[in-house]
């Protein structure tokens, strides 16, 4: 059998790119123009009704000495013959539009459901009514303004990192890059949906299409569940995958004794289904009881089978890079490994978790440049940090939102957050406490320095006052017929007046004192009081005398702000659900990868930032406006993302979207787990089936050169010409790629790697997390 190439980067992870299909660009809808005025000859509308001029009503008008014109019903009133036929018609249309309403089940794109949930709605038209009302009110003010959004070909200029950043171009022809972040996570998601299966038929051959092998048993069962309860995307699962890759590399036999192991270890606890359905677990761990209760609802499709769990919400198991890829590499070819001794060693570097191109080990200070996330997944992984089974927690699942004003009504447009300092498990004077993230984030948003600082504001035309100006620069040539005579006879000045109108919206640099922005951007405070801190070392004092502490806000107060921060605690964050259901717009932070993620569409229903926080500027600046410029914010813009990212909570995270997930993963855990010789495939025996092309069902070995091109393809993007909002990314060669590595250097390097570690023997990548 020829060797197969291991993967630079461990495979089956789908992340948030732009589509391989040829994406399409979005036309500039009618310009809408806001007047106080009644008439408005030039439009075909009325801005101010909605109504056409014919039906705008006219008030009636009196002639002294004459009584006034008696008004007359309408003629359809005037018969009771006509009135009942009205009746008939309009109680006809209503059956039809119920029954209309009622054969879209399953579409997610209109503004309102038969099930009254709220539906998707699409960022880069709320974008296009926000810049014509900007162009609009900018003609009579003075803040910067562009004409922008002509059906024009123009050049991106920013890049894409690896890493998953935009990386923000200083060319002063290049485009702000908020409005491309936005259409790319718009086309991701009309991507995502187009390519979903429709009938069991179709979801075994994209399981078999995308990781080379047949579905688990029960298979029809999950797709039943996930049909029944209109599961949104029931072929995004890559992450199950992700996680049980290495699994496939081990013997049964080791597999065995590693669950047992397990078993007995401390700080965890074990589930246990047997005789079709029961269920059982030791302890009274508040975390156990949550998870026993999610299977319930679909314990009755499970084998027997034993499961154990992790009490932590951090991750506890890191895998070297080399390792972790020589049993991904084996286990796609079906092989199994003979290197059984895993290690847990006290002190893990990290940087063990990455390969030795990446950009972890290359760029040790992490200078990119300015920067925007545009994919969370890549952005937030450091090298896919752990190898933890992931599941889907309860904690804080059911917590209300609270009273929640509409977006229109709230009060406040701050980026607003309260929360205690986690983050660091102990806090000690032999810690630098002081880096922790939560702690930087509040010294950060309440730093009241008078030295400058500077973020991107949407150019609608202005150019830095230090900059040429050609009205003063020709003013001597007297009157304005000279200066257009000038420009008349300089065609490229002409050209360049030319580009400023039809381009796309660019950005300039605003500079304003520190203390002024961070009021004006943020309400942003740690909480209560030191927690998590050693009181003999005189830490929690320390915390207590340097911190400006904030009373705990409830969350109604919370909601009465338009943007809220959720951020990473001393794991992942708890209350993400919570605030995706209100009104507000979330921006989140975060360096772990949760279950719903690959769901999770950025700069489609939230907006991603970075840890140092240096993006959260200039995306308050783009959707809040500016100290010099309150006006000038895209507010639409912001709503519709909030909007989205509430229907993101009504439709992809109930609780039938977490049985989902557990189910699909039992059953593929269920597989793994199974002791030698027993099948645990879904095999389906329909029609159907046996028409499939018999080069769908690839060997095992086969599926492995298969998805590495699937992936690669995911890079082969097309040129580098881009419209003003296109989504295009650059060709491969623009793209840093880790050289490949064949499987003998991966095992040796893996060899090496296991020499120098400490300990030996502790299965704890067996442990679900």
């Amino acid at each position: 059998m020829e060797a197969q190439v291991a993967s630079p980067r461990i495979p089956f992870r789908a992340a948030s790119t732009p589509p391989a299909s040829t994406p399409h660009f979005h036309t500039s809808p009618p310009l809408y123009i806001p007047s106080t005025r009644v008439s408005q000859d030039d439009y075909p509308e009325s801005p101010v009704g909605l109504r056409p001029h014919a039906s705008l009503f006219k008030p009636y008008t009196f002639t002294l000495g004459q009584p006034p014109t008696r008004r007359r019903l309408p003629r359809v009133l005037r018969s009771p013959k006509r009135l009942f036929l009205t009746i008939v018609f309009l109680g006809v249309l209503a059956l039809l539009g119920s029954f209309w309403r009622t054969s879209d089940r399953g579409n997610v794109t209109e503004p309102e459901d038969f099930d009254g949930l709220c539906r998707f709605v699409s960022p880069m038209d709320a974008y296009h009514r926000d810049l014509s009302r900007l162009r609009t009110v900018s003609q009579g003010s003075g803040f910067p303004r562009d004409s922008h959004d002509r059906l024009k070909t123009y050049k991106h200029y920013h890049s894409y990192s690896p890493t998953g950043h935009l990386i923000v171009s200083d060319n002063p022809e290049a485009p702000h890059p908020i409005p491309l972040l936005l259409d790319l996570g718009e086309k991701r998601w009309e991507e995502l949906l187009s390519r979903q299966s429709r009938t069991l038929e179709d979801a075994v051959r994209e399981y078999i299409r995308r990781y080379g092998r047949q579905p688990p048993k029960g298979f029809d069962k999950w797709w039943d569940f996930a049909m029944q309860h209109n599961l949104v995307l029931p072929d995004e699962y890559d992450r199950i995958n992700l996680d049980l890759a290495p699994f496939l590399a081990l013997p049964k036999s080791e597999m065995m004794r590693r669950m047992e192991m397990v078993d007995n270890m401390a700080e965890t606890f074990t589930l246990v289904i047997k005789d079709e359905g029961g269920l059982k677990w030791g302890g009274t761990l508040p975390r156990a009881r949550d998870t026993a209760s999610l299977l319930r609802g679909f314990s009755d499709y499970l084998p027997d089978m034993r499961a154990t769990f992790s009490i932590f919400d951090q991750p506890q198991i890191y895998l070297s890079w080399a390792r972790r890829g020589s049993l991904v590499d084996l286990g796609l070819r079906g092989e199994k490994t003979s290197h059984l001794e895993e290690t847990d060693s006290a002190k893990v570097k990290l940087s063990r978790s990455c390969a030795p191109d990446s950009n972890y080990r290359k760029n040790g200070s992490f200078l990119e440049g300015k920067s925007f996330i545009y994919d969370s997944l890549e952005a937030g992984d450091l090298c896919q940090s752990s190898s933890d089974i992931l599941v889907t927690p309860l904690d804080q699942f059911h917590d209300p939102p609270g009273k929640d004003p509409e977006w229109e009504n709230k009060p406040s447009s701050k980026l607003a957050w309260r929360g205690s300092p986690t983050g660091i498990s102990w806090m000690t004077s032999n810690l630098d406490w002081r880096s922790a993230h939560r702690i930087r984030l509040h010294n950060y948003a309440n730093n009241r320095s008078s030295e400058p600082m500077t973020y991107l504001v949407p150019d609608l035309g202005r150019r830095d006052e230090g900059d040429y100006d050609e009205a003063d620069e020709y003013s001597a040539m007297g009157s304005d017929e000279d200066l257009d005579g000038w420009r008349e006879g300089n065609p490229d000045v002409k050209e360049q007046k030319a580009v400023e109108r039809e381009g796309p919206l660019r950005y300039f640099e605003e500079e304003t004192l520190t203390d002024q922005a961070m009021e004006f951007f943020y309400d942003i405070k740690l909480a209560g009081g030191p927690i998590q801190c050693s009181q003999d070392d005189g830490t929690c004092q320390s915390m207590l005398d340097e911190i400006e502490w904030a009373p705990r806000q409830n969350g109604d107060d919370l909601n009465l702000n338009k943007f809220l921060l959720d951020i990473d605690g001393n794991g992942w964050s708890g209350r993400f659900r919570k605030l995706m259901s209100t009104n507000s717009l979330v921006i989140k932070m975060t360096m772990f990868t949760e279950w719903f993620q690959p769901h999770l569409i950025p700069w489609f229903m939230y907006i991603p930032a970075k840890l140092d926080f240096s993006d959260l500027p200039d995306i308050m600046a783009f959707f809040r406006g500016t100290p010099t410029y309150p006006e000038l914010a895209f507010d639409e813009t912001a709503q519709a993302l909030a909007r989205n990212g509430k229907c993101f909570v009504q439709r992809m995270f109930r609780m039938e979207d977490l049985q989902a997930y557990m189910m699909r993963l039992f059953l593929e855990y269920a597989r793994i787990a199974a002791k030698e010789g027993v099948d645990m495939d879904f095999h389906l025996d329909n029609d159907n089936w046996s028409q499939m092309d018999s080069s769908e069902r690839f060997s095992s070995s086969e599926s492995a050169s298969k998805h590495e091109k699937a992936t690669k393809d995911l890079l082969d993007f097309t040129d580098r010409d881009y419209s003003s909002h296109s989504t295009k990314m650059p060709t491969v060669s623009d793209v840093e790629e880790v050289p490949r590595q064949d499987t003998a250097a991966v095992m040796e390097e893996a060899e090496k790697d296991m020499d120098a570690m400490e300990g030996v023997n502790l299965p704890w990548e067996a442990v679900m997390a």
